[in-house]
């Protein structure tokens, strides 16, 4: 029986180890390879291949703890990283840590205890990742230790371990097994916040029992009393916003409803209280209700059941949590080349016409090795051209009062911040699609029986739909009755042919009815027909046709049955549609990707969110003289 059979943990081989005695010399993966089967918590991946610019003449690349995010040691340098080794595991990595630095004995004793690993960073505009998610170029420029790497398998804290502590926060199935990768099967944000909770309980485990010097997460330096000397890791929660003294608020005011906190309340209470009463904000004498209960003695926050113990402020009647909406996911703007715009407008070049060929004959007298116009081979010119992006503007703002954000309990900003922020991805999806910016009656695309209504944000540039009903009208192709294998053929091959035969280079948007009504179509129904991997009535999913990825979209809705173009009156529009694009032709530019800023106003007592986007869609052969045929359409599909 091995160790870990036996319910030993076993140590990370990729965390990062103590190469020295002193502790000052460290190592471990700072690369990871993986593979499309084995992703990092981002969803990527990196592989023997990908450039990551070792070679670079960089004089000194510096260590920093937790890429220098850490709210209490900042962007400090704590050490250099001096090795780097390729094998086939990945890339080992080596630094030194500074032995000045008044962090480094704190840094040394979570290495001791495997609660880090590496983890490398880039400059954002010199990375390239493929749309799989395999990331072709990551030059490095630092590597920091951190409590929360993105490979998973760099900190020493066992899987098995992040499986209990996803199970007592109430993630995952606890009836999977949860001993290996494999079977472990959280998503990613549950993964870090359980490696942060593990690594917080470990480190709060040696912390002082003295409530005057309790620091959750801080980890004292040996031999040093400096309380400055603390490296913090910290768990974000549901209450994160919410100050002690509006905690103790909530837990007074609800005393009375039958409301009863959850056990992560009084921790988070707790925590907040201590800092509050370090810092001076709070009298010690708030938190004697708390030690009187015994919640700060021991840390440990879960009696709320006792008479005289908590029973009193746990009432059970309202859930201090937002029910959240199911949205479907934003297909578009993923699918699409995405290019970051330096300057506004900003221009692409592009190729044009190809150079003449011409028939010649054989070359035979003296006087024809004269480069003159009668050469006997005629010369050619290559054309140029170019694509001109200026991005456009998409805006929301919202505002409420400050008695609103003090009485609800809810952390309002966040919940209001979150929905706002997806609410703009989704207007971009549905602008990529549906844009249109004819202004006058009965001519826009969106509301072809009627005149655009000021401010929609369909007018903020031309999208995939105008493109193929009105730019271009011969890509289109109406239906006029059931989706069938043939007509998505026939509306394919509208394209140019040399993109219409790249079908990995293709993708097709379709609305969800029409997505319905493709699961039935008879090619994919059945295992006979499609195979058990592909056959819809086993897997509810369609994810290729003819090897063309196919993305259903809440953002492109139903049209009228006779030209593919959307009435005002809701009732008209009963047909589905399907677009073929081809993404290398298709860029959307970005000169402000989705930017969210809270302003508080004090003479109207109110806050305001503003969550804006700047960004544009442009296609390769836009531009004079050239042969359309970067996407085609489908309407008029009877669902």
């Amino acid at each position: 029986m091995s160790e870990s059979e036996q319910g030993v943990e076993v140590a990370s081989p990729f965390q990062i180890k103590a190469l020295t005695a002193d502790g000052l010399r460290i190592g471990g993966y700072g690369v990871v390879f993986g593979s499309a089967q084995q992703r990092d918590t981002t969803g990527e991946w990196f592989t023997p291949q990908t450039e990551l610019g070792l070679d670079w003449p960089i004089k000194t690349r510096y260590m920093f703890y937790n890429h220098g995010l850490d709210p209490v040691i900042g962007d400090e340098p704590i050490g250099v990283i001096d090795t780097f080794k390729t094998d086939d595991v990945g890339v080992w990595v080596e630094g030194q840590l500074n032995a000045h630095s008044k962090w480094a004995a704190a840094v040394c004793k979570l290495i001791e205890k495997g609660a880090l690993g590496w983890s490398s960073g880039s400059l954002p505009q010199s990375t390239v990742k493929a749309r799989s998610g395999e990331l072709l170029r990551w030059p490095i420029i630092e590597v920091s230790p951190t409590p929360t790497p993105a490979e998973p398998r760099s900190t020493g804290i066992s899987l098995k371990a992040v499986a209990a502590a996803c199970k007592s926060l109430g993630f995952g199935d606890s009836n999977r097994k949860q001993e290996n990768q494999e079977d472990f099967d959280v998503d990613v944000e549950t993964m870090k916040t359980a490696m942060r909770d593990v690594v917080r309980d470990a480190l709060a485990a040696e912390s002082e029992a003295n409530v005057k010097t309790l620091h959750r997460g801080r980890l004292p330096a040996p031999g040093a009393p400096d309380e400055t000397a603390r490296i913090e890791v910290t768990r974000a929660t549901k209450y994160s916003d919410l100050s002690a003294s509006d905690m103790s608020l909530m837990s007074d005011i609800m005393g009375s409803t039958g409301w009863r906190p959850p056990v992560t309340f009084y921790r988070e209470l707790a925590d907040k209280m201590v800092k509050s009463v370090q810092r001076g904000d709070l009298p010690y004498s708030a938190m004697e209700r708390l030690e009187q209960s015994g919640f700060l003695k021991s840390q440990e926050l879960d009696n709320t059941g006792q008479a005289g113990f908590g029973a009193e402020w746990a009432p059970d009647s309202w859930r201090g949590e937002l029910w959240l909406r199911v949205r479907q996911d934003n297909v578009v703007a993923p699918a699409l080349e995405m290019i970051e715009m330096p300057t506004q407008p900003y221009e692409l070049p592009i190729e044009a016409a190809d150079p003449s060929v011409y028939y010649v004959s054989e070359t035979t007298d003296q006087g024809q090795l004269v480069l003159t116009s009668s050469n006997p081979i005629p010369q050619s010119k290559t054309a140029t051209n170019k694509v001109q992006m200026r991005a456009q503007k998409l805006a929301l703002r919202m505002a409420w009062s400050s008695e609103l954000n003090e009485d609800v309990l809810i952390p309002i900003v966040a919940n209001y911040r979150r929905q706002a922020i997806r609410a703009m991805q989704n207007a971009m999806d549905n602008v990529l699609l549906n844009g249109d910016t004819a202004l006058t009656a009965n001519t826009n695309i969106n509301a072809i029986d009627g005149t655009p209504v000021g401010g929609s944000k369909y007018l903020a540039f031309n999208g995939l739909r105008k493109y193929c009903l009105v730019t271009n009208p011969a890509l289109s192709y109406n239906a006029n009755g059931p989706i069938t294998l043939p007509l998505l053929r026939k509306a394919r091959f509208l394209m140019n042919g040399a993109y219409a035969l790249r079908p990995r280079d293709l993708v097709l948007f379709v609305d969800d009815p029409t997505y319905a009504k493709m699961l039935s179509m008879p090619e994919f129904i059945s295992i006979d027909k499609a195979g058990a991997d592909v056959a819809t009535n086993v897997n509810g999913l369609l994810g290729h046709i003819d090897g063309i990825e196919v993305r259903p979209t809440a953002e492109m809705g139903l049209s009228q049955a006779t030209n593919g173009d959307l009435s005002v009156t809701p009732a008209n529009n009963t047909r589905g549609q399907a677009i073929f694009a081809f993404r290398p032709l298709w860029y959307v530019g970005y000169r402000r990707q989705v930017t969210a800023t809270l302003d508080h106003i004090a003479y109207a007592d109110i806050y305001h969110l503003i969550v804006t986007a700047r960004l544009c869609l442009v296609a390769q052969d836009q531009y004079a003289g050239s042969t359309p045929g970067a996407a085609s359409m489908l309407y008029g599909i009877s669902v």
